[in-house]
């Protein structure tokens, strides 16, 4: 899937909204490395609060601080997987518990 697509689903998991489900992934997309993103947030503590619920699940995070046009971001991942349905299987597990994520090609 191009990189915009990725972005769209992000954005819309950060603003609470279901992204559209993506078709099949084409061979070239089925492996490679993959991350589940849960959230990107300005204020620490809300970033904490979100790698708090994930770990209560039983699955590992690891943060992120980017720069963006917007200011500092703080990312709460999952992964890398090597493999899409491993992230998108996450990702599903994460949706079970009422919460957002994007699945994410690096």
């Amino acid at each position: 899937m191009p990189k915009i697509a990725d972005s769209a689903r992000a954005r819309a998991a950060l603003e609470g909204r279901s992204a559209a489900i993506s078709p099949e992934p084409r061979p070239s997309e089925a492996s490679g490395r993959f991350v589940v993103q849960v959230g990107a947030f300005s204020e620490v503590d809300l970033a904490r609060e979100a790698r708090a619920r994930v770990e209560k699940l039983g699955l590992k995070t690891y943060t992120q601080v980017v720069e963006t046009p917007a200011g500092k971001r703080i990312r709460v991942r999952l992964g890398p997987y090597a493999e899409r349905g491993e992230a998108e299987k996450a990702a599903a597990q994460l949706k079970q518990a009422g919460l957002g994520s994007a699945v994410l090609t690096l």
